[in-house]
């Protein structure tokens, strides 16, 4: 079984839970003697539920974050208009963060690395109730107490720009992945992500990583 390596200069995670299908960065190399971590990743993932019966709907913002109209989420935009995303930095307990690999199929950044847990706000949805249901959807987490907002920055992301409010949360127990939306997923160190030990990685989760982790 093999892992993605960190670049040289970055000090390697012995507690890191490798993935078992990487996509090999340019300094990629199997690591030695992975060692899983309290949090390693759960073999069977929860089960798929059934598909929403209706079109998922969503707010569309000014400039100033103000609501002004509703949409489907697969929709383009209105001219100026952004949508809304949430999204939540997970740790464990010693300081490592929650990386996951998104699937082949999925419709932004398909087979990347991302730390960012979270997706569309939808139609009267607040931020963080949107990002305590993703992470109920993505990862099998009922509750998130002591879940907190951190930063909300405008980004550009394939389906066009949009606020992206990040939050954190210090994980309690292992994940649940959804194998629909989840790949692979294991706590390892920041400063692994940081340094380009896991590619291809989402550029929101790689700027999080450089927010919220002194490295």
């Amino acid at each position: 079984m093999s892992a993605p390596a960190p670049e040289p200069h970055a000090v390697p995670d012995p507690h890191a839970v490798p993935d078992p299908h990487p996509t090999p960065g340019p300094h990629a190399a199997p690591h030695p003697h992975p060692v899983p971590g309290p949090y390693a990743p759960v073999v069977r993932a929860v089960s798929a539920s059934a598909s929403a019966p209706f079109p998922e709907r969503v707010d569309y913002v000014d400039p100033g974050d103000r609501v002004v109209a509703q949409g489907r989420r697969t929709a383009e935009a209105p001219d100026g208009l952004l949508r809304r995303y949430a999204a939540t930095v997970c740790t464990d307990r010693a300081g490592r963060v929650l990386l996951y690999r998104r699937t082949a199929s999925a419709r932004a950044y398909p087979g990347h690395y991302d730390v960012l847990v979270g997706g569309a706000v939808r139609t009267g949805e607040e931020y963080r109730a949107a990002a305590l249901r993703e992470l109920r959807e993505e990862m099998g987490w009922a509750a998130a107490p002591g879940l907190a907002e951190v930063y909300r920055v405008r980004v550009d992301d394939p389906h066009g720009a949009c606020f992206l409010t990040v939050h954190r949360w210090v994980a309690d127990r292992a994940p649940r992945p959804d194998p629909r939306e989840i790949a692979w997923c294991g706590f390892v160190a920041p400063l692994a992500v940081a340094t380009g030990g896991y590619t291809p990685l989402v550029p929101a989760g790689a700027e999080a990583v450089r927010r919220l982790f002194r490295l």
